[in-house]
């Protein structure tokens, strides 16, 4: 994540030239146990040595991703760009490799009020040019739940971002367990001005609160947060990486659900 008022400075693409986030104080992962893991790519634009990866995603059916929106705006300016090649990952473990399969792009739907400026309704749906088949996918909150997102609820957060802050983007893909911190004191902690606003309506925290230490960051961005095995959240921004008091702010997908079932 990268700080605030600049969303996907918050948890941005993953490009060398441009910090973004990725999971601090995990563990190594895998596409066969997360099958629904993607990784979101532009070689023409952040290179081939980790196959252009600067975003990550979830297959939430055969032919869609539900990632994060800010992954398609320039970060200093917050306006709308396409990704040049942009082609979506399936199936690669480590962004050195050429497992898994690199899937054409057909169409990108970004939620129609989302706002750059203050991070809000961060979800975009992205439509693959050929089917995934019976590749598992990962089912969404359903609009309006509320218990999955009880303070201290177990999340699990993947992606192959910065792993420590400072520009040391991950090549296998990593995941680290957060607890779900309460809006209360999410909005304690983004009150505002140069950290950035928390708004719970399409927000939600998740990080070690007092410690730090575990969090998405740069090159995380639109990478799932996971609760029960379902898409709770989506890597959107934060200050900094893993601080404590600064946990990593979420897309809360229970909000957002039936706008991105319209997109399906």
């Amino acid at each position: 994540m990268v700080a605030v008022p600049v969303p996907l400075a918050a948890f941005g693409a993953a490009a060398p030239a441009e910090a973004q986030r990725r999971v601090v104080g995990g563990e190594v992962a895998n596409t066969a146990d997360h099958p629904w893991m993607v990784a979101l790519s532009s070689r023409q634009q952040f290179g081939s040595g980790r196959s252009g990866q600067f975003c990550g995603g979830a297959l939430v059916t055969p032919t869609k991703v539900v990632t994060a929106a800010h992954c398609f705006f320039d970060e200093p300016k917050g306006v709308r760009v396409d990704r040049p090649g942009l082609k979506v990952i399936v199936g690669r473990d480590d962004m050195r490799g050429t497992a898994g399969r690199e899937v054409p792009v057909r169409k990108i739907w970004i939620h129609p009020d989302y706002s750059w400026a203050a991070n809000m309704n961060d979800v975009a749906v992205v439509t693959l040019g050929e089917s995934q088949g019976s590749r598992p996918v990962i089912d969404l909150l359903n609009q309006g739940e509320t218990e999955p997102y009880a303070a201290g609820t177990r999340a699990q957060v993947y992606g192959w971002g910065d792993t420590t802050g400072h520009g040391d983007y991950s090549a296998p893909l990593r995941m680290v367990d957060v607890p779900v911190v309460a809006d209360s004191v999410c909005a304690r902690d983004y009150p505002g001005g140069q950290d950035g606003k928390f708004d719970a309506r399409a927000m939600v925290c998740a990080g070690e609160e007092e410690q730090g230490g575990k969090d998405a960051c740069q090159g995380d961005s639109g990478g799932p947060l996971v609760i029960g095995g379902r898409l709770a959240g989506l890597v959107s921004w934060g200050t900094g990486c893993a601080e404590a008091h600064h946990p990593g702010v979420y897309t809360r997908i229970a909000a957002l659900s039936d706008a991105v079932h319209s997109a399906l």
